[in-house]
């Protein structure tokens, strides 16, 4: 449409455009209750969201714009980095990010919706779950001057343990991955990944013996993720899981250094 600028969409949903102050996007089954989850981020005071304005007559999910900048390419390949702004590299941000992250957990804690819709997920909401992002990563963040300001893609929201999360969220930002891995993210030298876990877990409010644990558990799970992707391949399937493979390999061979790390004091 006039006045239309593609955003290149995510890494999942395609035909992510913005429209003036706003951000429009597929709709699915799930977005009603992507939409009410938005809501009661926004009645908890949570700032680190977009906030829902309604469904425009092509049936799109109608969503504030948040300015900023998001490390995300449309070229983006599995097994490889977007780059990140060089601010949004220190330990900072990286404290920053794994607060708000823990500050949506907390505004989500009492969130627990009738009749649930969700895209990448099939079992009922229990106790000890909240409602999560489904998704975080630099890809999904809004940086500002290199400072985490909010998260975007809420599609892949659903309920998950929030240590989890943060296990999910900890290979991505960290990132717990080899040093050409993080050359591609834009680190000039290999960072030190055992102290950034660390950081990482005590902002976060995990505690850093548990760290590996929970990353581990939170990437072995991601295995599950392909059976809500219909029109994904053996083939797709496939490599997916490989990377998934290599992935906890190098988790196996950095184990003990990192565990060192985490138990090192700052």
């Amino acid at each position: 449409m006039n006045g239309e600028i593609d955003l290149g969409g995510g890494r999942v949903t395609e035909g992510v455009v913005r429209s003036g102050d706003t951000v429009r996007r597929s709709a699915g089954a799930w977005t009603p209750t992507v939409h009410a989850y938005l809501q009661h981020l926004e009645r908890r005071g949570f700032d680190g969201a977009p906030r829902v304005l309604g469904v425009d007559a092509e049936g799109r999910e109608i969503l504030t714009f948040i300015e900023g900048e998001v490390p995300s390419s449309s070229s983006w390949e599995r097994g490889h980095a977007t780059r990140l702004p060089e601010l949004a590299l220190s330990d900072d941000a990286l404290i920053a990010v794994a607060r708000l992250i823990r500050t949506l957990h907390e505004a989500a804690a009492d969130f627990r919706p009738r009749d649930p819709v969700w895209r990448e997920h099939a079992y009922p909401l229990v106790a000890r779950e909240v409602v999560c992002h489904g998704d975080l990563g630099p890809h999904n963040t809004v940086y500002r001057h290199g400072a985490p300001v909010a998260f975007i893609d809420w599609d892949g929201a659903r309920p998950n343990e929030p240590p989890l999360e943060f296990g999910h969220a900890a290979w991505w930002y960290v990132p717990l991955a080899a040093d050409e891995y993080c050359a591609e993210m834009g680190f000039a030298n290999p960072p030190d990944r055992g102290k950034r876990l660390r950081l990482f877990a005590g902002a976060y409010g995990v505690d850093p013996a548990e760290a590996i644990d929970l990353v581990r558990e939170a990437k072995q799970r991601e295995a599950e993720r392909p059976r809500y992707w219909p029109d994904m391949t053996a083939a797709a399937a496939a490599e997916f899981l490989g990377h998934i493979v290599l992935e906890l390999d190098w988790l196996a061979a950095n184990e003990v250094e990192l565990r060192h790390a985490l138990t090192r004091s700052a």
